[in-house]
């Protein structure tokens, strides 16, 4: 991801072109993550998207209100950023690492007609490195999705763990995907904000679980939780989004 630094503690980047669930937008998780970067560790961090974030383009990081940040192109603001003040609700469970493998086998999403093998973050048409190949699958007793998940050490940019980008990135389709199958939502529902609390470093070519959980539905509102957690449990982040269902002939954002 090329960055320069620009006058007056701004900072210009691009979104590179691979980054996206839906084709020729940006992909909501990692667009937040970018933003993250710019928190203190610890930090529960909350980041709402106001337009389709676009690919390969130069955008601007710049301060916004209350202590913020922004995402910007030459029309305002794509996405801000402010630190969370509210209770991330930790996950009601963490699936175990055999139960998400074995539910690869028996439910995977992948098959789904709903399914994108080009989505950065559970597109399995992607090459390792060029997305998160999340294999997500239906745990249907339990009313999760997740996915037995070894994050490829090519996505760490010649680091030895998951860059918030990656991370963020983790946490968008399992929510999406729990408002789908738990909460009745059309397959062109889209980010709205995404509130994410990092407890510990996601470590490269280790075995993970990612998953989600739908919160509640109501009209076009759609409340979701997401969680990666390490093979023994341990939770590294989990966060929570709003997805909203666009009205008709509204074009997906995130």
């Amino acid at each position: 991801m090329p960055v320069r630094e620009l006058p007056g503690d701004r900072t210009e980047l691009v979104v590179p072109r691979h980054a996206y669930g839906f084709p020729g937008v940006g992909f909501g998780g990692y667009a937040a993550g970018l933003l993250a970067r710019g928190f203190a560790d610890g930090a529960s961090v909350k980041v709402s998207f106001r337009r389709p974030v676009p690919l390969g383009s130069p955008l601007t990081v710049r301060a916004g209100a209350r202590g913020g940040q922004e995402l910007a192109d030459g029309d305002g603001a794509l996405v801000t950023a402010r630190v969370y003040e509210d209770l991330v609700p930790t996950p009601p469970r963490v699936p175990s690492w055999d139960r998400a493998l074995r539910a690869e086998k028996e439910h995977p999403l992948s098959e789904s007609p709903f399914a994108t093998r080009d989505c950065f973050g559970c597109g399995m048409g992607r090459e390792p490195g060029r997305g998160l190949r999340q294999n997500l699958a239906l745990l249907g007793e339990e009313s999760l999705v997740a996915a037995a998940w070894t994050p490829d050490p090519a996505l760490g940019q010649g680091g030895s763990t998951l860059p918030a980008e990656h991370l963020w990135g983790a946490l968008d389709c399992p929510g999406g995907w729990a408002c789908r199958l738990f909460g009745d939502a059309p397959p062109n529902t889209v980010t709205a904000y995404l509130a994410t609390t990092v407890l510990r470093p996601v470590v490269l070519g280790e075995d993970h679980v990612s998953f989600g959980w739908s919160v509640s539905h109501s009209g076009r509102k759609h409340m979701a939780g997401s969680a990666v957690a390490t093979r023994e449990g341990e939770l590294c982040a989990y966060a929570k989004a709003l997805w909203l269902s666009p009205s008709a002939g509204e074009p997906a954002a995130a």
